[in-house]
């Protein structure tokens, strides 16, 4: 059986790195990408963007002004740049050529390295993806001499996973975002499709606050995605124990969203912890839903 391709959050990338990132949303590129070149900035690299498309500098970078990023200062100092090298299909024949010598330019401009994001089209892949393949193996020299980051960037509601998986082999595994939260415990990972939060591991009164930290976060994401009929979802399926504080959060915080409209959607929710909810009335609390999961555990509304 083949296995999985070795997954590394972008925070814990270093030089050298060449990635793939397979993104379902807009929402899940935007959110690996500023990570990437805020990373970037703070550790005295240079960001390059490498868009398929003609499109103004400070509109490709737009996403990370809700961030704080003053994007304009950035481009006007150098510090980030964008460039439509990838808008036509040749712009992959020497794309290996590119980043050497902008990543030796970084350097002799006084830069520690450089980041480089590269968004590949459908229509650029050629006859069987031959022509990416090409590309990436090109690539794999550029990043082993030079301190380059790389993510290559790949919307997975264009290319299928069975045409993305010869790929991984030309990279060093691929990229996702950075955990919300993580202890000898529990760890938090936000997910885009669906959108929300997947929780892994054990809550007690030790992290119960930081689940309430990123269900809070989570919630005013959903907020601004929705403005009627707002959802906050997590999935529970790897959880292996709650205790009965953290279950009242839940309980807390689907009172709150009924208050406005939504809905705290529990996916997952392992059978132990139903009867639970069934006994002390928590499983008819307004705003609280409980899914069932693909494997059938869970219950329905």
């Amino acid at each position: 059986m083949e296995s999985e391709p070795a997954l590394r959050a972008v925070g814990q990338m270093r030089p050298g790195d060449h990635l793939l990132l397979g993104y379902d949303t807009d929402d899940e590129r935007e959110t690996v990408l500023t990570a990437f070149l805020l990373d970037g900035l703070a550790s005295g690299h240079r960001g390059l963007v490498l868009t398929p498309a003609e499109i103004p500098a400070d509109l490709a970078l737009t996403f990370l002004e809700a961030h704080g990023c003053p994007v304009d200062k950035e481009l006007a100092a150098g510090r980030l740049s964008v460039d439509p090298h990838l808008a036509t299909p040749e712009g992959l024949w020497d794309l290996d050529e590119v980043i050497r010598r902008e990543a030796r330019r970084a350097v002799g401009d006084g830069y520690l390295g450089l980041r480089v994001s590269m968004e590949i089209l459908r229509g650029h892949a050629g006859t069987g993806l031959k022509t990416l393949h090409d590309s990436e193996l090109l690539l794999d020299p550029v990043f082993a001499s030079l301190p380059v980051l790389g993510i290559c960037q790949y919307d997975r509601r264009v290319f299928d996973e069975d045409e993305l998986a010869p790929l991984d082999g030309l990279h060093h595994g691929r990229v996702a975002a950075d955990l919300v939260w993580h202890d000898d415990l529990l760890s938090i990972t936000r997910t885009f499709a669906p959108p929300g939060l997947a929780l892994a591991g054990e809550i007690d009164d030790t992290n119960v606050t930081a689940v309430a930290r990123a269900l809070h976060a989570e919630t005013a994401r959903a907020q601004a995605r929705h403005a009627n009929g707002l959802r906050t979802r997590l999935d529970l399926r790897e959880l292996r124990f709650v205790d009965v504080g953290a279950l009242r959060l839940l309980v807390f915080s689907a009172l709150g969203l009924s208050a406005s409209g939504g809905t705290l959607v529990l996916y997952g929710v392992a059978p132990h912890v139903q009867r639970l909810m069934r006994v002390t009335g928590w499983d008819r609390v307004p705003g609280l839903r409980v899914e069932k999961s693909d494997d059938g555990e869970g219950a329905g509304p």
